[in-house]
């Protein structure tokens, strides 16, 4: 008979920032860490401590403690510290593939420089998992993920069931989409389950029969695992005493003081493979009760998530890949910047931060940290351009503007650009009698043009005389004065990645003004819109031939969950717009399109009801919470803005809301065109297949998703990067999209308050819906490329020797249906990095100019140069130059 062997890791569970602030909790971290430091360097039997899988942790005690680093690079390269591999833990939905990616390249650098990196997928309170977690890890060299949530047994309970998303066991197989397998271990008695273990003899039998017991119920080997340890868990300092007790109480058990690879390589020795259950693609608790899903994480704090998203693309689509463009201009490829403004970012995508469910001080600080890092990333992008631009090869008419452009497919796109003329410098002029000056000049407008002389359609906007300045490289500020314009224009044939430079030549201003029209409809050759009275409005695609009306209802529900979860108020009170007369009239109709106002008004409760409170004080679990909506009624503004532009074969629908009511969701309805029992989503990597009827098991009323780029049901898909939560009815022929929700609490075991997540601010939405006939597998391409933002920029100085093109495709390959591209970067060793992703059922060919090394996630290459790859369903496939 073997021995069991029970592996106790010793660890703390460290969100950064949660019911406690950072700095608060970095205190802690302090002590922490100099107690685990005396404890490996001094107390036998205590010969690891594991660092939560975040090198962020580390770095935060060697912030306030830099004269550690050598002492912690040693308790690593001894292997007692036990670090890696990411750089913090994450939100697996709210953070796009990419950050994903570069959290565990940053993080793997780091732990590098340490030493060594604990070599296993960590994800131990991640909020579900997405489907290709295995695909990730193996091609990050990794066989094992550690996860505690999005497969039953979970939490405390303890619950079995059988399913696709079920395991018997604590051990099983993980598998992707593209078949990319690993071995899952499902943290089935949480990451505490050895916590706080007793030097008492009598307090330590009580506690391991107990323990034994529960983990014996899951494991499928005789390798056991304990956490010592739970969330900003104090080290045990006697730990190597109450396991020297065990020891003595269980002879049969042996009691290893462990580290993940230890255990990891232990269990893989005694699997017997044919008892272990494979379970499949994403893990989200699908088959629970609906209760504890966190999926309304997705809607807490709604601005977050808009910093969030607007700040990846920024990283992932313009400074990236023009910072790359720079260096055929000379530039260096700023590596270490790149890295510092992704550190940033990454630093509010922790998963108590991101998810919006912590103290109102950390939300607070989050949001100057996003200022922060979108100053820094709009700095390299803004450099990089402008270094560009300086070398190309312009003629001398007019005004020339580069757009630049990433978003993986050729576009036409409606751009916008402050544009400055006559510009007079304080040398040049006494800065007083500037401004009376250039009031002298004749009023202007502007004519734009192709490189090639067509000419683009443009709208300008006078803004008047202001100061702005130069910041030369070897000189003081340069002031000056200038008239500015705003110029509204299309592009046509935007490269897919690259850039084309255009002319604004400056004309007098004709008398060409139209009165706005009263016709209440938009239209385009792709397009028809109509709205009704209500508000509502059809869509009808010309091309496709298919309508769907009745969309775009506004629907406000009471709410008495929390930061995690929604829970719809006791009295069920629902306020919908079917019935309003919203004022609805054209806001703007020009040569390049057409913007439709509409402007409801209902009345809302102003909170939930008095007793609410009492609740939230009893600590009432959210599902259990019964309380009312309020009798009191407030007006709630809703401004809805229509546009359909001339190249548009969506509509893009804004929505503005200044927030001033407590306790309630507000969501738009989507009539879907058609009933389904499925609908897709775009996720992680992948696009997604989730069904519309939940399981048996599942008693929570609400079946609320996440999604990242997308959701298509029926025959309607609508676009969003920062809308992430959604719900699809159960017969497939509503789409509901969640705009705010505000609730007032954290509601994790204790009472932690949290004003703020009320959201009493302005907040402006933005989505767009298009129809498709379901044939089309270039859906999640296309969305892609649509979420792309766009940089243009004025030259301040142009190049008479033909150094560059006046527009460039760096896109050198050929991707067929069902590809979507997600990134264009430089290695560390300067070589380009290009990754695709599949969405197609069947294989597909990527055809590139140039040649490729097919590299992983971790720019590694393997494989012979060539110029042709087929790539597989579900595939990320990861390119680097050679």
């Amino acid at each position: 008979m073997t021995r069991k062997k029970a592996h106790i890791i010793s660890h703390s569970h460290w969100d950064r920032e949660w019911f406690l602030p950072l700095e608060s909790l970095r205190f802690r971290l302090v002590t922490l860490m100099d107690e685990v430091e005396t404890l490996l360097d001094k107390e036998a039997g205590f010969n690891h401590f594991h660092m939560d899988g975040q090198m962020i942790m580390l770095e935060d005690y060697l912030a306030v403690k830099p004269a550690k680093r050598e002492k912690m690079k040693q308790l690593v390269a001894d292997g007692k510290l036990r670090i890696g591999p990411w750089y913090m833990l994450q939100d697996a939905f709210l953070t796009s593939g990419e950050a994903n990616i570069r959290n565990l390249q940053y993080g793997l650098e780091m732990a590098e420089e340490f030493g060594q990196a604990e070599k296993i997928g960590y994800f131990p309170d991640t909020f579900g998992l997405y489907g290709q977690v295995p695909q990730l890890m193996r091609q990050a060299g990794f066989d094992t993920v550690v996860f505690g949530r999005g497969v039953n047994p979970t939490g405390f309970n303890n619950q079995v069931f059988d399913s696709t998303f079920a395991s018997k066991y604590s051990e099983m197989f993980w598998e992707s989409p593209d078949g990319s397998k690993v071995l899952g271990i499902l943290l089935a008695n949480w990451y505490s389950n050895g916590n706080e273990i007793p030097t008492d003899k009598e307090a330590a039998k009580i506690f391991w029969d107990k323990k034994l017991a529960d983990v014996e119920r899951f494991a499928s080997t005789d390798e056991w695992l304990f956490m010592n340890g739970c969330d900003h868990q104090p080290v045990q300092t006697d730990l190597a005493e109450a396991l020297e007790v065990a020891r003595e109480l269980y002879p049969e058990v042996d009691f290893i003081h462990s580290h993940f690879e230890k255990y990891q390589d232990a269990v893989k020795a005694g699997l017997e493979p044919e008892k272990l259950q494979t379970v499949h693609g994403e893990l989200t608790s699908q088959q629970s009760d609906g209760w504890s899903t966190l999926a309304n994480t997705a809607s807490s704090r709604i601005y977050l998530k808009q910093a969030n998203a607007k700040i990846e693309r920024l990283l992932e689509r313009l400074a990236e890949p023009i910072s790359v463009m720079a260096t055929e201009a000379g530039v260096s490829y700023p590596h270490e910047y790149l890295a510092f403004a992704w550190k940033l970012l990454m630093e509010n995508q922790i998963h108590d931060s991101i998810t919006g469910c912590s103290l109102d001080e950390v939300h607070r600080e989050m949001e100057a940290r996003f200022e922060k890092v979108e100053q820094t990333t709009m700095a390299i992008i803004q450099n990089a351009a402008r270094k560009i631009t300086e070398q190309i090869a312009t003629n001398d008419a007019g005004i020339p503007i580069t757009v630049f452009h990433a978003g993986g497919l050729e576009a036409t796109r409606t751009v916008e650009l402050e544009l400055e003329t006559d510009a007079i410098h304080f040398s040049e002029m006494h800065f007083e009698q500037i401004p009376d000056e250039l009031a002298k000049l004749p009023e202007q407008s502007f004519r734009m043009e192709t490189s090639t002389g067509e000419e683009i359609p443009v709208v300008v906007e006078p803004l008047g005389i202001h100061f702005n300045y130069d910041l030369p490289e070897r000189k003081f500020r340069d002031s000056y004065f200038a008239r500015k314009y705003k110029l509204t224009f299309t592009v046509e044939h935007l490269p897919a990645v690259g850039y084309q430079t255009i002319y604004a030549h400056p004309v007098a201003v004709s008398d060409d003004k139209k009165e706005l029209t009263k016709d209440l409809q938009l239209e385009n050759q792709y397009l028809k819109v109509e709205i009704a009275p209500n508000g509502t409005y059809s869509i009808l695609d010309k091309e496709k031939a298919v309508e769907v009306a009745g969309l775009g209802a506004y629907e406000d529900v009471g709410d008495i969950g929390n930061e995690y979860m929604f829970k719809e108020t006791g009295d069920n009170v629902r306020i919908n717009t079917y019935n309003s007369k919203p004022v609805i009239r054209v806001l703007r109709e020009d040569k390049l399109g057409k913007t439709i106002e509409m402007k409801h008004e209902i009345e809302i409760p102003v909170s939930a009801s008095a007793t609410f409170a009492e609740e939230k004080r009893r600590l009432v679990w959210h599902p259990d919470r019964t309380s009312h909506r309020s009798d009191n009624r407030t007006t709630f503004k809703i401004t809805t803005e229509l546009t359909l532009n001339k190249h548009d074969k969506q509509l893009t629908v804004r929505v503005k809301l200044d927030n001033q009511v407590d306790d309630h969701r507000l969501r738009v309805l989507l009539p879907t065109g058609k009933q389904t029992e499925t609908h897709q989503s775009g996720s992680v990597f992948e696009v997604v297949t989730r069904t519309n009827k939940q399981v048996e098991e599942w008693t929570n009323p609400a079946n609320d998703n996440r999604k990242q780029g997308f959701v298509t049901s029926g025959n309607i898909v609508v676009a969003s990067l920062d809308l992430p939560e959604y719900e699809v009815s159960e017969q497939g022929d509503r789409l509901e999209l969640t705009l705010l929700r505000a609730v007032s609490e954290i509601g994790d075991w204790g009472d932690f308050p949290a004003y703020e997540a009320e959201c009493h601010r302005e907040i402006t939405a933005e989505f767009h819906v298009f129809l498709t006939d379901e044939s089309n597998v270039n859906i999640p391409a296309q969305v892609n490329a649509l979420l792309t933002p766009t940089f243009a920029i004025q030259h301040l100085s142009s190049s008479k020797e033909k150094m560059l093109a006046e527009t460039k495709d760096f896109a050198k390959w050929k991707v067929a249906d069902g590809l979507v591209f997600s990134a264009f970067k430089l290695a560390k060793d300067n070589q380009p990095i290009l990754r695709f992703y599949q969405t197609a059922s069947e294989p597909k060919l990527l055809n590139t100019v140039n040649l490729w090394r097919k590299s992983t996630i971790l720019e590694e290459t393997a494989g012979d140069a060539k110029n042709q790859f087929t790539v597989k369903s579900n595939e990320i496939i990861t390119l680097k130059g050679v």
